[in-house]
C-alpha cells in the first residue's frame, strides 16, 4: 500500500515539475537597465588592450554603454572582444551583448537578455534614441557618475506610472568559432544522424525543454 502511494505521488508530482520548468517566466525589471547604476568595467578590445570605465548594460537591445564626459555613449560591439562586471563576462553576440552562462571545453553558452518590445505593445518610454543622457528616458535620468535618479522606485504610484519592463532571453551555443542560436533545428543540423540520435537522448527527455537555461547547461556538456 506504501509503495502504491509513493508511487501514485511521484505520477502526480511530476507533471506539475514539468510544467514548472517549462512554463514561460514574465520577467520584468523597473530600469532599462542591467544594473542600477554605471559600474566598474574592464573592456578587452579586439586586439587585446584593455580600458577600465564606467559601463552599464542598456537592455533595450542589450548594448554595452560607458560614462565619457557625463554622457552614457552607445560602444560599438564589432571593437569589442568582452566586457567583464565582476565575476560576469560579457561578448558580442552580432549587435548585442550576451552573458555567458556557462562554459566547457572552449564552448559557451550565452543569454542575450533584452526589453520584449513586442510585449511593451507601443509603449513610449523613450525606446527611440541612441541618446542615453536622459532625454529618451524621462523616469531615468543619469547624473555625471552613471547613477540612475528621478524616479523613488519604493513609491508605488511612480512605478504604477513608470511600469515594468518586459524582458526575453535569447540564448546561443558559441561552438568552433560559429554563433548557433539554442534551438534544435539549427544546432542538430550540425551533427551527423548517429550524434543527433545521440543528442536526443537529453534533448527529448521530458524533464529537459529548449527554453530552460539548465537544460540547455546540460546540453553545453553533452555536445
Amino acid at each position: 500500500m506504501k509503495t502504491f502511494i509513493l508511487t501514485l505521488a511521484t505520477a502526480l508530482l511530476s507533471p506539475l515539475a514539468l510544467l514548472a520548468q517549462q512554463a514561460p517566466i514574465d520577467e520584468r525589471t523597473p530600469i532599462p537597465y542591467e544594473y542600477p547604476s554605471f559600474r566598474d568595467a574592464t573592456v578587452t578590445m579586439m586586439f587585446g588592450s584593455k580600458k577600465q570605465v564606467k559601463g552599464n548594460i542598456y537592455l533595450d537591445g542589450s548594448k554595452f554603454y560607458f560614462m565619457q564626459d557625463g554622457k552614457a555613449i552607445e560602444a560599438d560591439p564589432f571593437n569589442i572582444h568582452r566586457v567583464q562586471f565582476g565575476d560576469s563576462l560579457y561578448i558580442p553576440i552580432q549587435e548585442a551583448m550576451g552573458l555567458i552562462v556557462a562554459e566547457d571545453s572552449g564552448k559557451m553558452l550565452v543569454c542575450v537578455k533584452t526589453i520584449d518590445t513586442y510585449k511593451m505593445k507601443g509603449r513610449k518610454d523613450g525606446f527611440g534614441g541612441r541618446n542615453q543622457s536622459g532625454e529618451g528616458l524621462p523616469f531615468f535620468q543619469l547624473d555625471v557618475n552613471g547613477v540612475l535618479g528621478t524616479i523613488d522606485l519604493d513609491n508605488s504610484e511612480a512605478m504604477e506610472k513608470a511600469g515594468k519592463f518586459p524582458l526575453k532571453r535569447e540564448y546561443y551555443f558559441l561552438l568552433d568559432g560559429d554563433i548557433v542560436p539554442a534551438k534544435e533545428r539549427p544546432l542538430l543540423s550540425r551533427y551527423d544522424k548517429a550524434r543527433r540520435k545521440e543528442l536526443r537522448v537529453t534533448t527529448e527527455n521530458r524533464f529537459w525543454s529548449w527554453k530552460d537555461e539548465k537544460s540547455l547547461i546540460k546540453l553545453l556538456y553533452a555536445l
